[in-house]
């Protein structure tokens, strides 16, 4: 890829802190990682490491990707091991939490992460009061106002503060024992540099240059833990785009990434091309944010289109846009269909609960997401949860850690072997074109005895004596397990995401599924979370967006549509 003149500017900038606002699509990635590899040389001899953080997996390995392919041109001396690509928790988990943080906890043993369900959480619920339900550990959630933590949990009628002395007499009590949830992991990393100054010291000497992606989604605690590295001498750069802070729930809203390029010593760059849309959808793009992006393709078969539906012919709809897809000689798998909520996605894409039941419906489910959808991220989650539930006592947390990052060598050998698992459809997970009650389930439960053997010879973790019930076949029948699973004719045959979901992917057409509040909100732009979350499932397309109006609103909305820059697609027959 050839670097314009802004991301040149952002790669060769001096050393000191940097503030990138980026438009969608912008190259940021690839900016992100040329910036690393040139401060990193730079440094020369210097033996400080620069680490670029994001938010996902999937983000850290595509970074990893592009800079592994960018570096094997490097010279042998251009200290390619003094750079690290990692998440924010996973970062601050294998260098503060789990070396450094039993300290801070008064814990006789390393910190580890626990899911929230295990038994023993439950002689650490925080009690209101009066006739409120005492509540779990795992509900906390953390935020920093005024220098100083607060504690929360998120109910149906919002959120709800808690008495601090007494979440802090739970959370203290937990941590007593090692344990902390991903929320509180970030407490105690917030903590244990604060009570600890020679290790924050240590961390910003190792760790001189800092480089922070989307960082419009950081958090309070995430802020609040990075000003204290700024405060150690650490350079503390941020890249993101404002205008796609779609966190605010999680107390992220932008706000940071907003006013850090006013601070003294930070030095302010913008990337204003649009590298991946079309000049269409930048227009209604611009529109919604009050930019000026400029496009860098040029005008092709595609743009910014609404349409009308109803629920009850929701398949009619996906027909029409799975038949423009086709006109643009586009593939079905570079397409998607979003939407606001888990619970609407699933309506949409037409499922049903996966056969069978209890541990037996999770690998019915993974095989499934597997074959069908090809998520084999989600696939190994359900594995790895229901696998660790046939082990007899498997050490606290240990789903959660094999979903996570784990540092440990013998969990990355186990983890290697579920995926391995997964990935062999003849002596692992059986695949769901076999008949669900016979077929399917013997070959299963041939191959998971083979599998916890291996898993209790190699690791000493014992499989539970109640294996048989758990692995009954209620609830199976004589069918394929794919057959059973759903009737393919009210599938939409194109992957069904949330908007969350798709964040930070470039999809070459994109269906949005909306309700008149979303289609509001969009309109208004993105001073709103709901307005941000619009402009980001517009701004995910390459070449077609679909925004589906329903019928209802359809007159109300259509002048203010137009507008925007949106063409209207004439009523499906």
């Amino acid at each position: 890829m050839r670097l314009s003149d802004e991301q040149t500017n952002v790669v060769s900038a001096g050393l000191g802190p940097i503030s990138v606002t980026a438009c969608a699509g912008s190259g940021k990635t690839a900016t992100a990682i040329r910036r690393l590899i040139d401060v990193r040389r730079r440094m020369e001899k210097s033996r400080g490491r620069v680490v670029l953080l994001s938010f996902s997996n999937v983000a850290v390995n595509t970074f990893n990707k592009g800079y592994q392919q960018l570096s094997s041109a490097l010279p042998d001396d251009a200290n390619r091991k003094l750079v690290e690509v990692d998440t924010l928790d996973g970062f601050f988990t294998q260098y503060v939490l789990r070396p450094h943080a039993y300290r801070t906890m008064a814990a006789t043993k390393a910190a580890y992460l626990v899911a929230g369900s295990e038994p023993f959480l439950s002689n650490y619920h925080y009690w209101p009061g009066g006739d409120d339900r005492p509540i779990s550990v795992k509900e906390f959630k953390v935020g920093m106002e005024g220098g100083s933590p607060f504690f929360f949990v998120d109910t149906h009628v919002g959120l709800v503060r808690l008495t601090t002395w007494k979440a802090l007499d739970s959370i203290k009590r937990m941590g007593n024992t090692g344990a902390y949830t991903h929320d509180l992991g970030r407490y105690w990393v917030y903590r244990t540099l604060v009570e600890q100054p020679a290790v924050l010291r240590a961390l910003a000497a190792r760790y001189p240059q800092i480089i922070v992606d989307e960082s419009q989604d950081l958090g309070t605690l995430h802020q609040a833990i990075l000003e204290l590295l700024i405060k150690a001498g650490a350079a503390v750069s941020l890249i993101g785009d404002v205008n796609q802070g779609i966190f605010e729930f999680a107390g992220a809203d932008g706000m940071f990434l907003h006013t850090y390029e006013a601070r003294g010593g930070v030095t302010p760059f913008k990337l204003t091309r649009n590298y991946r849309s079309l000049p269409p959808l930048i227009d209604v793009a611009n529109r919604l944010c009050g930019r000026n992006d400029e496009p860098d393709r040029g005008p092709e078969a595609g743009g910014a289109y609404f349409v009308g539906y109803k629920d009850s012919e929701l398949p009619k709809l996906f027909d029409s846009f799975k038949a423009r897809v086709d006109e643009l000689k586009m593939q079905h798998d570079d397409a998607a269909i979003i939407c606001r909520s888990a619970d609407r996605a699933v309506v949409l894409a037409g499922k049903v609960a996966p056969p069978g039941q209890g541990t037996v419906a999770m690998f019915s489910e993974a095989a499934l997401l597997r074959d069908q959808q090809g998520r084999y991220q989600e696939c190994f989650k359900c594995v790895c949860r229901a696998v660790i539930g046939l082990l007899d006592d498997p050490p606290n947390g240990l789903s959660s850690e094999l979903q996570g990052a784990p540092h440990e060598g013998w969990m990355l050998r186990l983890r290697r072997l579920i995926w391995a698992f997964i990935r062999d459809e003849e002596g692992g997970l059986p695949s769901s074109s076999l008949i669900a009650k016979t077929d399917w389930h013997s070959r299963l439960v041939k191959n998971l005895k083979i599998l916890l053997a291996t898993i209790e010879k190699q690791f000493g973790l014992k499989a539970i004596r109640t294996l048989g019930n758990k692995l009954a076949k209620t609830k199976l029948v004589e069918l394929p397990l794919a057959g059973e699973f759903a009737d393919d004719k009210q599938r939409p045959g194109i992957r069904v995401e949330t908007v969350h979901q798709v964040k930070g992917e470039s999809i070459g057409a994109v269906l949005y599924v909306a309700k008149k509040p979303n289609i509001q909100a969009l309109l208004t732009g993105t001073n709103t979370e709901e307005g941000r979350i619009g402009y980001v499932a517009v701004t995910r397309a390459r070449n077609l967006f679909w925004l589906a109006v329903p019928n209802s609103c359809l007159k109300e909305l259509r002048l203010e549509l137009t507008t925007a820059g949106f063409t209207e697609v004439p009523a499906l027959e």
